[in-house]
């Protein structure tokens, strides 16, 4: 009995470390080494192909769309969605008419679950573009992409995708990846892989000055021209180990590419431009080459940005002469100035635009105003179109729901990181690129549209001789509801004075003349249709500590402001650093004016509906909206607010469990008396909400229908 036991125990152990060591370590050995290989897509030239169920190959043009793990309260990192989640999102995708969706990196098996249900039940299926991406830490860190952390991670994750969408997969613990157990087979609707999310140019260069590595490659699938670089040689490893390994193990092949961008094209530009816009190397995907070997084929992925309307000029003589048959016939019309016609004429291959547009209060572009949700719709359409005209093969938007845990470089120093995603700053650039956005709760707080029902009286702050003043908030906004029988809204500023910090303030507003029972740091003054803004007590101006030296060459330290100062300024975001080809003179960096508020109606089921509407009046007041970040919270969620900039040279967060708020009309001589509000914070975990914002049906009409 003894020695059963112990075989048997033997046994399962053996059984066990076998399974780990074909689905954990992806351990396996050719049986089949005569079959033939097998490709459901190829390429013809700059054409991607699909094999159709009657066996013809038929032109694809992808339409894709980014799905990423996010959910409110949740990191990305987290993949917090379940199937039902994904396949819910599926269906609308689909019904928006696009064909394809692609993944960043492996996601959970949850992801990949949905996606065989969605297709096994549906006459269309949704296809998938399988990305592959290394830790921020690695892209954007001191090193290379021969760091352990980024080549050996990428070929990891190379193979641990291959293993995923074929349903042969466990992951217990992923490293930049979502984990569980992988048992569906869903590689026949898989287009190919997509090697890179984005790359740093500093560690491009860092791996091409390099003499430790390899400048040239030469494998089965992939090898490199005389010109190429390290790190493009890097890219033809992975490519061909990736391709290597799904073709020995599966006798299956699928396309496969890697991402490049604006700040990484393959052309040269003038020292001056090249420097000042951060462009320090060339990534070619002509360098890299193809072999006989590959049945399906490469295709090359650019992530857009946009691009000034004179980039061709800033060329180098060189480059000019080698693209001269290209820009002679440029067309300059496009939604990037010829920049997609350059990139379709110059490439041999199939190419595919991953772009996207932010629905944000503040654009990071000079170029690029910030855009309501009909204007992200148009935008994405105007791109598709422009893509397709130019001779691409497809594009990629970025992305399907908005994402709360993203930083922009123009207001990141304003919130506090490394919390949980618990609120939306929507007055971050990079959260707010969805075609979905979600909300906490089953219904939303306040529709600032003029119309008072969302109002009760356990709202009310302060009732005065000026009016009545209510507020509430949620995880965007702070609302208010202005209401006095003396306002007229054509006729006449209204002011609300509000104080979060008892370490800064005035009360004074010399700008308006008013006076407050207390210090103020910001005053919401509303003043028409068109003058209608928020200023900031000078102190409190978080812009004018960060970015004083941008503007006016000054230090901000060197002569601080007084704290008790009575001159409140426009709040202002950077949006370019400087003009990147002024070599003569000094030019102020370019700047948007984030606090002047916009008239209208923020309800999604108003005819006239403007998703960047901050006030609306009703019939005898007015309803606000306002940012959590522009009244300087770091992280309403917890109470967490900007402490005094001066005190600790920069930004530094204090905890508060309130603020104070007051209400004044244009011609009042009193001073103004500010009552207390409650600040009740949140946690993660809460109930949310999802809705498709206008962008998603405009998109759909030129999608479903063509």
């Amino acid at each position: 009995m003894k020695r059963f036991i112990i075989a048997a125990c033997a046994a399962v152990l053996l059984l066990f470390g076998a399974l780990y060591m074909i689905y954990g370590l992806g351990f396996y050995i050719d049986l089949r080494p005569g079959t033939g290989v097998t490709a459901l897509f190829r390429t013809d030239g700059r054409k991607i192909l699909r094999l159709n169920g009657g066996g013809d190959w038929e032109e694809f043009e992808l339409r894709g769309v980014d799905v990423v793990s996010n959910l409110p309260g949740e990191f990305v990192t987290d993949y917090a969605p379940e199937a039902e989640d994904y396949l819910r999102w599926f269906e609308q995708i689909s019904e928006m008419g696009a064909n394809t969706i692609r993944a960043y990196t492996v996601m959970d098996s949850d992801f990949y679950e949905a996606l065989y249900l969605f297709n096994t039940s549906h006459s269309l299926p949704l296809y998938l573009l399988q990305g592959l991406q290394v830790s921020d830490s690695a892209n954007y860190g001191a090193g290379d992409i021969y760091d352990s952390e980024f080549m050996d991670l990428l070929l990891k994750n190379a193979r641990a995708a291959v293993d995923a969408v074929h349903g042969r997969k466990f992951i217990a613990l992923g490293d930049v990846s979502g984990s569980g157990y992988y048992r569906r087979d869903i590689s026949e609707w898989v287009v190919g892989y997509l090697v890179g999310h984005e790359w740093d140019s500093g560690n491009m260069a860092y791996t091409n000055e390099s003499t430790l590595y390899p400048a040239s490659y030469a494998g089965k699938y992939f090898t490199t021209a005389a010109d190429a670089t390290r790190f493009e040689a890097a890219m033809a490893r992975v490519m061909d180990e990736l391709t290597e390994y799904e073709t020995s193990k599966y006798k299956t092949q699928r396309l496969v590419g890697f991402i490049n961008g604006a700040l990484t094209d393959p052309f040269e530009y003038t020292d001056l431009y090249a420097a000042r816009a951060m462009k320090y190397v060339q990534l070619d995907a002509e360098h890299v080459l193809p072999t006989d070997q590959l049945l399906s084929g490469y295709f090359a992925a650019y992530r857009l940005t946009p691009m000034r309307g004179d980039f061709a000029e800033y060329l180098t003589v060189r480059q000019r002469a080698r693209l001269a048959g290209i820009l002679s016939g440029l067309d300059t019309s496009d939604a990037y100035h010829g920049y997609l016609n350059l990139l379709s004429e110059y490439h041999s291959m199939p190419v595919v635009a991953a772009y996207g547009f932010s629905t944000s209060r503040v654009p990071t572009y000079e170029m690029e105003p910030p855009l309501t949700e009909a204007e992200q719709g148009e935008a994405l359409v105007r791109v598709w179109r422009d893509a397709v005209d130019a001779g691409w093969s497809g594009v990629l938007i970025s992305t399907w729901q908005d994402v709360w845990d993203r930083r922009t470089w123009n207001t990141s120093y304003s919130t506090y990181e490394f919390r949980e995603p618990t609120w939306q700053d929507v007055q971050a650039e990079g959260q707010c690129y969805g075609l979905m956005e979600f909300g906490l709760g089953e219904e939303q707080v306040c529709l600032v549209d003029g119309d008072t029902s969302d109002w009760a009286e356990s709202d009310l702050v302060s009732r005065t001789d000026a009016g009545a003043l209510y507020m509430k908030y949620d995880e965007k906004y702070i609302y208010f509801y202005a209401e006095s029988a003396d306002y007229d809204p054509l006729d006449g500023a209204l002011y609300i004075p509000i104080d979060t910090t008892p370490n800064s303030g005035s009360t004074y507003c010399e700008n308006f003349g008013l006076g407050f029972d207390r210090a103020a740091d910001f005053v919401i003054c509303i003043d028409g249709l068109t003058d209608s803004r928020i200023l900031v007590q000078e102190a409190y101006d978080v812009f004018w500590v960060m970015h004083a030296y941008d503007v006016t060459r000054e230090d901000a330290f060197t002569e601080p402001r007084e704290p008790d100062s009575p001159m409140f300024q426009p709040i202002l975001v950077m949006v370019e650093l400087e003009d990147i080809v002024s070599a003569e003179q000094w030019v102020p960096a370019a700047t948007y004016e984030t606090g002047k508020l916009t008239f209208g109606s923020a309800n999604p089921q108003s005819g006239d509906y403007n998703s960047l509407a901050d006030y609306m009046f009703t019939e005898n007041g007015v309803e606000i909206r306002v940012p959590w970040q522009m009244l300087n919270f770091s992280c309403p969620a917890e109470g967490r607010i900007h402490d005094d900039y001066y005190e600790h040279y920069g930004v530094q967060s204090m905890q508060i469990d309130g603020f104070h708020v007051g209400l004044a009309l244009e011609g009042s001589d009193s001073r103004v008396r500010m009552s207390p509000v409650p600040l009740e914070t949140w946690g993660s975990g809460l109930p949310y909400r999802e809705r498709l914002k206008e962008s998603y049906y405009i998109l759909q009409a030129h999608w479903a229908e063509n």
